[in-house]
């Protein structure tokens, strides 16, 4: 990881950049995160500079891409939240920019999230060639919208449906095993998902569980995550 990051440029030529520390909206944080938060490390250079190395295909999920258009009246800039795909050569070779976007409001539960305020919306689907098969992409909150992934099967020519994600730890629970297993077997496809896991921040843990699932429904692989009933692998 060290030579990995050594490699990675700080001035990135590209549009995927950011930052190398966290907040939340509550600007939460100790002093070494206030001190370096204008710092920036090119995570796209990194998965690069990983892909030629390895001489794999890499599925970049949640990167953040600038210059997506404001919201409607509003003046601040947003990004996009993209799904890459970079060959064995480290050249980017497909992007899908995240469709559905995670938008909930619980006022009795002091939960109010709206991923739209800073991220637009995509509206493409894409389908990339790989050598093992057409990948079809999405990303986390899409996995709830199944007529997606239905077109990206019969429309696209899908293979193998790929879902990066950070699910919370009680809707991961309740749902992510499901929901995948589900998309696996309407759509007779292999399904590839990987899973942020832990914490955060006081307010965010991401369940885990990186996953895959063959066409019939049944766990190939579990990584694990806060619940480890469905280990398989």
């Amino acid at each position: 990881l060290e030579d990995v990051v050594a490699k990675c440029s700080s001035d990135s030529q590209n549009n995927y950049d950011i930052s190398t520390t966290r907040k939340d909206n509550e600007g939460e944080g100790n002093d070494d995160d206030r001190k370096n938060v204008n710092e920036h490390v090119s995570i796209l250079e990194g998965l690069r500079v990983i892909a030629r190395k390895s001489g794999l295909y890499i599925s970049g999920g949640g990167m953040h891409e600038l210059g997506a258009p404001p919201k409607l009246g509003e003046e601040r800039t947003r990004v996009y939240n993209t799904h890459i795909i970079l060959n064995d050569q480290g050249e980017i070779v497909a992007k899908y920019r995240k469709i559905h976007l995670f938008d909930v409001s619980i006022p009795s539960q002091g939960i109010n999230l709206c991923e739209s305020d800073t991220t637009a919306p995509g509206s493409t689907l894409v389908v990339c060639d790989s050598p093992i098969g057409k990948l079809g992409l999405s990303t986390c909150y899409d996995l709830r919208f199944p007529e997606m992934f239905h077109d990206l099967v019969e429309t696209g020519g899908a293979d193998i449906l790929l879902v990066p994600s950070a699910f919370t730890v009680p809707t991961g629970k309740a749902h992510w095993h499901t929901l995948l297993k589900a998309r696996a077997i309407e759509n007779q496809c292999y399904v590839l998902a990987a899973a942020q896991y832990g914490e955060h921040n006081q307010k965010r843990k991401s369940y885990g569980h990186a996953i895959g699932i063959d066409p019939f429904g049944d766990i190939i692989c579990d990584a694990g995550g806060y619940d480890t009933t469905n280990i398989k692998g």
